[in-house]
C-alpha cells in the first residue's frame, strides 16, 4: 500500500541554504544563478516573448535567433559603493543570465523586432500568413 506524501515533511528535509543565498550579504556565499521572469503568447499577428528585466542597462542584452530558437542573454550588474553601509536584506538578483525559446515553424524569424519600455524587454516574432487567423464568412439561407 503507498503511503500519503506529505509535503511538509519532504521540504523540511530538504536543505534550504542555497535557496536562501540570494538573500545573505555574505562574500563567502555563492552567487545564484537567476533569469528574468519571462511570458510567451501569441496575437493575431505575431509570437511575443515578454521578458521582466528593470534595473538592465540594454548594452548588456543580446537577442539572436538560430535555428528557431530565440536567445536572451544579458547581465545585471551591480555597483555597489562604500557608502551604502551593509545590508540586512536582499533579494535582487546580479549576474549573467540566459534564457531561450523554441519558436514554431510558421514564424519569419528573420523579421524579429525588439523593444523596451518601463523595465520590460519584449521580442515580436511576425507569424506567416497561412498560420494568421482568417475569418469565415458564414452564408444563412432561407
Amino acid at each position: 500500500m503507498m503511503e500519503k506524501l506529505d509535503l511538509l515533511k519532504t521540504f523540511d528535509r530538504w536543505d534550504t541554504r542555497p535557496f536562501l543565498s540570494c538573500c545573505v550579504d555574505d562574500p563567502n556565499v555563492q552567487v545564484i544563478n537567476w533569469a528574468p521572469l519571462v511570458d510567451v503568447y501569441e496575437d493575431k499577428e505575431n509570437v511575443v516573448v515578454e521578458a521582466q528585466v528593470p534595473g538592465i542597462e540594454m548594452n548588456d542584452v543580446k537577442i539572436s535567433v538560430t535555428d528557431r530558437t530565440l536567445l536572451l542573454q544579458g547581465e545585471r550588474k551591480h555597483e555597489r559603493t562604500e557608502d551604502q553601509g551593509n545590508y540586512h536584506f536582499r533579494e535582487a538578483h546580479y549576474g549573467s543570465f540566459a534564457r531561450s525559446f523554441r519558436l514554431p515553424n510558421y514564424v519569419k524569424t528573420g523579421e524579429a523586432t525588439a523593444t523596451y519600455d518601463k523595465g520590460v524587454l519584449t521580442v515580436k516574432v511576425p507569424k506567416q500568413e497561412q498560420a494568421k487567423p482568417k475569418l469565415i464568412p458564414v452564408e444563412v439561407k432561407g
